[in-house]
């Protein structure tokens, strides 16, 4: 049973929502993953991509509050890609909504925190990679003044 995207549901109980991540005026398809249980193409769906008249393509959303919700899209490649998206499975409650936000909100700041860690470290590897080059240079210094000092004792 293929069921239409509640998309006039208010939403301003949700502290968390965010509009974007439901807005269907964008016509977009949401991120996808890989599903072994469903994939493929719907080849018998009552309501084929609108634009191409084909058969739809099963997909299941992994981003924002519909993560996990299974829809049927445009199966064309992303360049001839309509847009066409249907929803297969309802939209998630309010509670399961905000609960997946705030779990998208936490791998961002765990992505966030990971690249401050890469770029501090890959500026104290700069740092003491100058170091280093400046000690191996007074070293050579150094061993240039001995052999110049040796030579003009001997």
């Amino acid at each position: 049973m293929v069921l239409e995207d509640e998309s006039s549901d208010d939403h301003s109980s949700l502290p968390y929502m965010q509009s974007s991540s439901t807005d269907v005026s964008t016509r977009s398809v949401p991120f996808s993953i890989e599903d072994p249980d469903y994939k493929g193409l719907e080849l018998d769906v009552m309501s084929p991509c609108e634009k191409h008249g084909m058969a739809s393509e099963r997909l299941v959303a992994f981003e924002g509050t519909d993560t996990g919700r299974r829809f049927l899209a445009c199966a064309q490649p992303e360049g001839s890609n309509c847009g066409f998206v249907e929803w297969v499975d309802h939209q998630w409650p309010p509670t399961m909504q905000n609960a997946l936000l705030k779990l998208w909100a936490m791998v961002e700041d765990a992505k966030s925190a990971r690249v401050n860690d890469n770029l501090k470290s890959s500026f104290t590897i700069h740092h003491l990679t100058e170091e280093k080059n400046k000690l191996e240079a007074n070293y050579d210094k150094l061993v240039q003044d001995v052999h110049q000092l040796m030579s003009f004792q001997g």
